[in-house]
């Protein structure tokens, strides 16, 4: 049986993987050069980036992502961060342990009257992860409650996924500078506290709280590269620049996949990296019920990112600059920060500043030290960053380069406070906005998160099924953004097609 995957990030990468473990045959074709989508990286003279990976979650012992990667014999060394990062508040500042219990004690020391609340909170959140954890086990072996009986049987995560995350803590933390610092990671998810979906972030929080953040030696390329590996060991084929632009549809089914270079696949199965929109694009939308196009059109596609890439030519983890993650904002208010960056205000949107030397040395010479500054960006900003939309030889317009160096500049100022002399140190220097995300990996408008994630999202999720009978959706669209999700949902579209044509 014949497979094809379009787009090999970490979505397609996995169901490919999967596939071809159990036998199919199978071709992923990529638009890049590389394998990963946001997770590879590129290099400048001495310096190597990673694009887009901070911190990988579920990936060590006792994690969900472990045992799928262990099915796949993906053995990579992975470095657990500690600490897990740090957070800088107007008068808080704030470095986060990786042990729970640590962390913990620190915030009950800092917000001694709100002890009983912080307990109260972590043991709501594990039991969200615990109630998530026999939902999936209880689907997996066939049962399928009704909706009457979800409050029953799964109380904690039916009542977290029908509710905002400041809802959910604000049952518990009564002080606003607290439940903004429990609220750290929001940025991991593209929406603030008053919009994302309780559930997914009780989640998102209680895995890298609990089960840790890592970082795979090599980065994020490395990670990609031994998911490809697996792909090829099973004689699957990974063919890059090949942008593909159709699904040819015969008789209700998908019978191949055509790129612009004039290559066409013949498919038994297509599993689909690239967002519902795109997808429908290819597969044309009169192959489609008007009801799901309508539906997938009116999706709304998460924040995009703005990144500085520093080389450095000093050491600046020998300076004490001891976190490889540091989490900077200017006001406890998130929903004044998340409109500040929905504005394309760089000057007051929170921003990371990411150390890669600390965890992963060889990407810098010794003595020297990699950097990425990000904040969330907007598609939308100065009229698509100047372009007016029209994308054709972009980076040759001068207003997007204004607005670009620009932004960068502004970016780099806000990171001097911090790390004074950063301007004098700065060897190499790259800034990438969202259209440089779409550039390379054909996000719909820069995405890194696919749909937005709130509430009423989470509660009608895309499913990985298309009105195409043999047409599958994987990344982050499907699943959820982030690296592991990715994975994940890849794993669940491959299953999908394996019960039902293996």
């Amino acid at each position: 049986m014949k497979a094809v995957v379009i787009g090999a990030g970490l979505g397609g990468l996995s169901a490919a993987a999967h596939l071809a473990r159990a036998g199919l045959d199978v071709t992923v074709l990529e638009h890049h050069s590389v394998p990963g989508g946001y997770a590879h990286e590129f290099k400048r003279g001495d310096f190597r980036f990673d694009v887009a990976l901070h911190a990988l979650d579920g990936a060590g012992p006792g994690g969900w992502l472990h045992p799928i990667l262990e099915e796949l014999g993906i053995d990579l060394a992975m470095t657990r961060l500690d600490p897990l990062y740090r957070a800088r508040y107007p008068d808080v500042d704030i470095v986060v342990p990786a042990d729970l219990a640590e962390y913990r004690a620190q915030l009950e020391s800092l917000f001694p009257l709100e002890r009983e609340g912080i307990r109260s909170l972590v043991e709501a959140l594990r039991q969200v992860s615990h109630d998530v954890g026999r939902y999936t086990l209880d689907r997996r072996h066939g049962e399928r409650p009704a909706p009457f009986e979800m409050l029953e049987r799964y109380p904690a995560m039916t009542t977290a996924f029908s509710q905002t995350w400041s809802e959910l803590v604000g049952g518990h933390i009564g002080d606003a500078r607290l439940a903004t610092i429990l609220s750290t990671l929001w940025g991991y998810l593209g929406l603030p506290p008053s919009r994302v979906s309780a559930g997914l972030f009780a989640l998102a929080w209680i895995s890298y709280h609990v089960g840790g953040g890592y970082y795979p030696a090599g980065g994020s390329q490395a990670l990609s590269r031994a998911f490809e590996d697996v792909v090829t060991r099973h004689a699957g084929k990974v063919l890059y620049r090949q942008t593909v632009n159709g699904i040819t549809v015969r008789d209700g089914t998908a019978v191949a996949v055509t790129t612009e270079r004039g290559l066409t696949v013949d498919a038994d199965i297509v599993i689909s990296n690239a967002s519902p929109v795109d997808t429908m694009r290819f597969l044309g939308t009169d192959a489609l019920p008007d009801e799901y196009v309508q539906r997938r059109r009116a999706d709304v596609p998460s924040l995009s990112t703005l990144v500085l890439y520093l080389g450095l030519d000093r050491d600046i983890g020998a300076e004490g600059w001891k976190a490889h993650e540091v989490f900077v904002a200017d006001t406890f208010d998130t929903d004044a920060d998340y409109k500040a960056a929905i504005s394309g205000d760089f000057s007051k949107a929170s921003m990371v500043i990411a150390d890669y030397t600390h965890i992963d040395p060889g990407c810098a010479p010794a003595g020297k030290s990699v950097l990425a500054i990000l904040t969330l960006a907007p598609w939308e900003y100065a009229d698509t960053w100047g372009t007016g939309g029209d994308l054709d030889g972009y980076r040759r317009n001068p207003r997007y380069r204004a607005l670009k160096g620009a932004a960068g500049e502004l970016l780099l100022t806000r990171a001097e406070r911090l790390i004074p002399g950063l301007r004098d140190s700065v060897e190499v220097m790259e800034v990438a906005t969202p259209l440089t995300n779409h550039r390379y990996g054909l996000a719909t408008h820069g995405s890194i998160y696919g749909r937005e994630q709130t509430v009423d999202n989470l509660l009608r999720k895309v499913s990985p099924k298309m009105p195409i009978p043999n047409v599958f959706l994987a990344g982050a669209w499907v699943g959820g953004g982030g690296m592991s999700t990715a994975i994940g949902s890849g794993r669940t579209a491959a299953g999908i097609v394996l019960s039902r044509f293996g």
